[in-house]
């Protein structure tokens, strides 16, 4: 983690506050030579996706009949929340997804949304919330048969489930369907304990099968989910969430793919949850999903706001993203531990509550570990996700989320800002046919979330149309423009010229980077 200050005033003093510029800093990065992204986003196209499907036959009755004889045991494994989740069925929004699936960046596994010029992404943090996924425990691994092998009672019940999806593969179907599952395990309450412990590590295979690792045939129990349910029925922990996110990358990736390759005919499975990413979509950009989301009712998860609802935008457009949605106090549910009234600077990780333990792993830049492959994560591209401020991110390598010593945790109304060298950074980006001299016209979106500064009426010699320029980092893009263009061209001059005059060169604070010799120049807001 990274903390900057220094004793330079900027000019027009009553209207800046001087604070601490607050970085995602990982110890393995190294400095950054490259532009920043120069990516194109596709025309609009409706690629073929097969959506998520709705919860299957008597499912919903099967999780409560399990949560009575099994919910401590999911608490004590991670997963309780996500099993619950399963319950709700979100409807499928394609013209969102088809949207979004135009400004992915597989080189960032970020969305680069433009004309704002700001990278965002699904995150840990995401994954934990939105679907309940536990980024602390032990890593998935597909070897988690040879571990499993090691305890006779977890490998007998893998070669129950083994050999029951062998007879159904071997039968008229071809298929382990999840029909056919729940009708063979799921049991009535009077049956013996050792029955009913098969019973669970059906259940949870059925339960990672459709709603967290399913495999090509979305209708099927993959056999690779048999280790990781027999260890979870056990209570082992398993860090779920890095590999849930790393499917939900490689499924945008195909999107993409698919919607800019030559075979746009051929459908793309989307795996893992991907319904996360569209309920990602809801949260972040208010405007495009149903405006009024269910009430919480006690002990529900977070998903089940938008259970059943359908889009009221046929065609939505990504603008008004808003950084930190979970900050924001919401009736019957409980924020995390980390969101707090003030910052903190905490120390040793290994003597934090999982909470804050979860927290240092989701600002960790690191790869993550599907099942047989791995993903990019790049929460230092997406610093103000978390509330801290922006700096041109380094190029990462692997590291530790243990090797945080001493990391800064921002309070709930931390309102984060970017360096002035990432504002450089973007300003030579000439994206979707915009020049460079308008690109760096009065308005642009970089520049009004680090530059804010207020008016004064004498500032002008005219009466003026406005009490002070406001922009911050919730405006849209529009929004901003239609504001700037009710300055009279007197106070535009004025303004020029206490640019020219007053700031000059020196017109930032100068920090000294962690990341190398340079000094980084940083507008540091309020």
């Amino acid at each position: 983690m990274k903390n900057a200050s220094s004793s330079w005033v900027p000019p027009i003093t009553p209207h800046f506050s001087q604070r601490t510029a607050r970085f995602i800093k990982n110890p393995a990065t190294k400095p950054l030579h490259e532009s920043a992204p120069s990516f194109k986003p596709t025309k609009q196209s409706n690629p073929l996706f097969k959506s998520w499907k709705p919860p299957p036959p008597k499912w919903a009755e099967w999780v409560d009949q399990m949560a009575g004889k099994h919910s401590a045991v999911w608490i004590k494994s991670g997963i309780f929340d996500p099993i619950m989740s399963s319950i709700y069925e979100i409807p499928c929004n394609n013209d969102l997804i088809s949207e979004l699936s135009r400004f992915w960046t597989p080189k960032s596994n970020t969305f680069v949304l433009f004309p704002w010029k700001e990278e965002v992404t699904i995150t840990l943090e995401d994954v934990t919330i939105l679907g309940g996924f536990s980024v602390l425990g032990d890593p998935v691994d597909v070897d988690d048969d040879g571990i499993v092998v090691s305890i006779p009672d977890l490998a007998g019940k893998v070669e129950v489930m083994k050999e029951f999806r062998s007879e159904l593969v071997r039968g008229r179907s071809k298929k382990a369907s999840h029909s056919k599952w729940i009708e063979k395990f799921m049991k009535s309450e009077h049956e013996q304990e050792h029955e009913h412990e098969i019973e669970h590590v059906a259940f949870l295979s059925l339960w990672l099968s459709r709603f967290a690792f399913p495999s090509g045939d979305q209708d099927s129990v993959g056999k690779h989910v048999f280790p990781m349910a027999a260890r979870l029925s056990r209570g082992v922990k398993l860090a779920l969430g890095p590999a849930i996110l790393a499917y939900i990358y490689r499924s945008l990736t195909r999107l993409k793919e698919q919607s800019v390759g030559s075979d746009s005919n051929r459908c793309v499975n989307l795996f893992g949850p991907f319904q996360l990413v569209q309920i990602w979509g809801y949260e972040r950009f208010p405007d495009i999903g149903p405006k009024t989301p269910n009430e919480l009712r006690p002990g529900e998860p977070r998903l089940a706001r938008w259970h059943g609802l359908k889009p009221e935008v046929s065609v939505p457009r990504l603008e008004g993203f808003i950084w930190r949605p979970y900050v924001v106090d919401l009736q019957n549910w409980k924020q995390p531990l980390y969101y707090q009234d003030y910052d903190q600077i905490l120390s040793d990780s290994l003597t934090l509550d999982d909470d804050l333990r979860s927290f240092v792993r989701f600002i960790t830049p690191c790869e993550l570990d599907g099942l047989g492959f791995k993903a990019k994560y790049h929460p230092h591209r997406v610093a103000m996700q978390f509330g801290f401020d922006q700096d041109i991110p380094g190029d990462v390598c692997s590291t530790k989320s243990s090797e945080f010593v001493n990391f800064f945790v921002p309070s709930r109304s931390f309102r984060p800002g970017v360096s002035k060298r990432y504002s450089d950074w973007w300003k030579n980006v000439d994206q979707m046919g915009v020049q460079k001299d308008q690109d760096s016209s009065v308005g642009e979106r970089i520049n009004a979330s680090v530059e804010f500064r207020k008016f004064d009426h004498k500032d002008c010699g005219k009466n003026c149309d406005f009490d002070f320029v406001d922009l911050t980092i919730e405006d849209g893009f529009d929004d901003v423009l239609v504001r700037l263009k009710k300055i009279c061209d007197d106070t535009k001059r004025k303004i020029d010229s206490l640019k020219e005059s007053k700031i000059g060169a020196p017109r930032s604070k100068k920090l000294r980077s962690e990341l190398g010799s340079d000094t980084i120049d940083v507008i540091i807001i309020d």
